[in-house]
């Protein structure tokens, strides 16, 4: 594909070799003030182009230096999507999400949100009002 300035170039050697300026020289001067106003349009329309693409090329390289870096804070993030536990609560039917870590832990109570109801207790769990309760009643045995 031609470019623009090699089609001004072009249409100049038409115009100067076809003797296409006319009889009045006054034609002759505005074909020239035209071609040159196209030149400097073709010259502005390359500066541009080249502007472009050296943008195009730091906004490229900005983007893979965005990538990395999200790659590197975010690594671990689809990981933790494994690590959640989505638990019916049995009282009142709302979906109660926790850390899957909770079901290994025996002294843990997990409770629903919207109802208080206990969806998941570990093994060795105690209230801590019955600890409040234990320790009471130690402190009325020693007096």
């Amino acid at each position: 594909m031609k470019t623009a300035k090699e089609k001004i170039a072009y249409l100049r050697g038409l115009l100067e070799g076809g003797n296409l300026y006319g009889k009045d020289p006054g034609d002759g001067i505005l074909w020239d003030q035209l071609l040159d106003i196209l030149d400097d349009m073709a010259v502005a329309i390359n500066a541009l182009s080249a502007n472009q693409d050296e943008l195009t090329e730091y906004v490229e390289a900005i983007d893979s230096d965005l990538m990395d870096l999200e790659d590197e804070v975010y690594a671990d993030a689809d990981d933790d999507d494994d690590d959640w536990v989505e638990i019916e609560c049995p009282e009142c039917g709302e979906p109660v999400t926790f850390e899957q870590g909770f079901l290994y832990d025996d002294d843990v109570q997990i409770t629903c949100p919207e109802c208080g109801g206990v969806v998941y207790q570990g093994e060795n769990f105690q209230d801590f009002d019955d600890l409040l309760d234990y320790e009471d009643e130690d402190d009325e045995d020693e007096e």
